[in-house]
């Protein structure tokens, strides 16, 4: 079987353990509508690549955020009890974690950003620009853009719940800026892995062109 296939397996594994009694189960269905589209569209475009996938790096920095994902819509964004477990590990919460917000939506958006923005240029290069660098640059301002409208539809969905439920999905915690801290974190994110994912690229690219006959 191939790797991208195992790593489709642990990934529905993961989402059907954390179907098991997850804090609120709307709001875990909501959390993971987006997932299934995504995982629906991987499904056709790998289909429709015949043989020319995204690279087992790309997918397994795909999976690595989107067990992030899982793991909050388990227990709530803004509930993730990484206190509790760091107090487990090393027996005290250190200090930076002693905070009064849970900062677990920051980290995911963190890594949104981080993790994505690969798959996101192989597919920039593969089907709007060919230059390693230009596809990296569109795939930051992908990252940017996909960010805000994903803020503005979860300010519709919130609109259409009752305050409760909007407040339980959206997990602002009273922060009246958390759409702009979060748009922001994704942005920085991008930046920060933006020259690994430029060199590897371009290393990439090398290989295939002494690969190919002369």
């Amino acid at each position: 079987m191939p790797y991208r296939a195992w790593l489709l397996v642990c990934l529905l594994l993961a989402i059907a353990l954390s179907a098991i009694a997850p804090a609120n189960r709307f709001d875990w269905a909501l959390e993971h509508t987006p997932t299934a589209i995504l995982l629906a569209w991987i499904v056709w475009y790998e289909r429709r690549a015949h043989g020319s996938p995204l690279s087992n790096t790309a997918y397994t920095l795909l999976l690595a955020f989107l067990l992030l994902h899982v793991v909050g819509a388990h227990f709530l964004y803004s509930n993730v009890p990484y206190r509790e477990w760091a107090e487990h590990v090393f027996g005290s919460v250190p200090s930076w974690l002693a905070t009064e917000r849970n900062h677990y939506d920051r980290v995911v958006h963190l890594c949104f950003g981080l993790f994505v923005l690969l798959p996101t240029a192989e597919l920039t290069q593969r089907h709007v620009a060919k230059s390693n660098g230009w596809s990296v640059v569109v795939a930051i301002a992908f990252i940017g853009v996909f960010s805000k409208v994903y803020e503005l539809l979860e300010w519709g969905i919130a609109v259409a719940l009752s305050p409760e439920d909007a407040e339980t999905y959206n997990g602002q915690q009273g922060d009246m800026f958390d759409a702009h801290k979060d748009m922001s974190l994704a942005l920085l994110g991008s930046l920060l892995v933006a020259p690994w994912v430029r060199l590897r690229m371009s290393r990439t690219m090398a290989k295939e062109t002494r690969a190919e006959p002369s």
